[in-house]
């Protein structure tokens, strides 16, 4: 029952479709959440697994407005959907209004974080010091923070790494890794940001190179046709995926196996 969350230090850069394909990759059952205040994208992208539009009824809010007493996981169950090649997923909000209200982060992430028999990887889209999805790092059995190659962007990924570090604990907290979208020849310019992360002292498990590859990409924007497993985006992200499953099966726990399903009243109250 492992939580892999997915943020950006600014703006987005593929954050989305990170998290997309690190669930549809992951090797033990999984579900995706759009936690992202700013409005959720799978929707608008992605077709239903009978290839007509979501609905964003069963998403995100209305599992909150559902379990306004007490949330859990069966009640987590009904309000997925399936998209096209088979990920579960639960829909974000569809503009940023809508999470003015929602108020109870901490404890959405404690419940996914729970779920019998299911890992969570949950796109958090940007992070910054005052943004309310922070209260879901602390359920986290692993952080990534993705960014892309230009300056700016690292500068900002070098700050908030070291405040996404500190509130996980440092180097005995929840494991922190980087993901650096670039093109596949630009290995040269992962290296560097990897050193100076290095230089900055933070306590970095990972460094990962994740191919920016506008044919893989577009799978994930709705254009499914040929095979994805042969684009540079999937064959750069199955190690990815590969070094995260491993470093968070300790946090999976098999259905059945000393769970609790019963309603969060009788666990963790919710307020409305």
């Amino acid at each position: 029952m492992a939580l892999l969350a997915i943020a950006s230090a600014k703006g987005s850069p593929g954050v989305t479709t990170a998290a997309m394909l690190f669930a549809a990759l992951w090797p033990r059952p999984s579900i995706l959440v759009e936690c992202d205040p700013a409005g959720g994208d799978v929707a608008l992208r992605m077709p239903g697994a009978d290839g007509e539009p979501l609905d964003s009824n069963p998403g995100l809010l209305n599992l909150v407005a559902a379990g306004r007493k007490s949330l859990y996981a069966d009640l987590v169950r009904q309000h997925t959907e399936q998209i096209v090649g088979g990920l579960e997923v639960i829909t974000g909000m569809t503009t940023p209004e809508q999470a003015a209200g929602l108020g109870q982060w901490d404890v959405l992430g404690q419940l996914f974080a729970e779920l019998p028999g299911t890992d969570t990887v949950v796109d958090l889209g940007r992070i910054g010091a005052e943004t309310p999805q922070n209260a879901i790092l602390a359920s986290a059995s692993a952080v990534v923070l993705v960014v892309d190659i230009v300056p700016s962007s690292v500068v900002h990924l070098r700050e908030r790494l070291r405040k996404v570090s500190d509130a996980l604990g440092g180097e005995v907290g929840t494991p922190l890794h980087v993901v650096v979208v670039a093109p596949p020849k630009r290995s040269r310019a992962v290296a560097e940001i990897r050193d100076a992360i290095v230089q900055s002292q933070t306590p970095v498990e990972g460094v990962h190179h994740l191919a920016h590859d506008t044919t893989g990409a577009a799978f994930f924007l709705g254009q499914v046709t040929g095979s994805p497993a042969r684009t540079a985006l999937v064959r750069s992200a199955q190690p990815i995926v590969d070094v995260l499953a491993d470093r968070t099966a300790g946090a999976f726990v098999p259905a059945g196996r000393g769970t609790d399903q019963q309603p969060a009243d009788q666990q963790q109250e919710v307020t409305s």
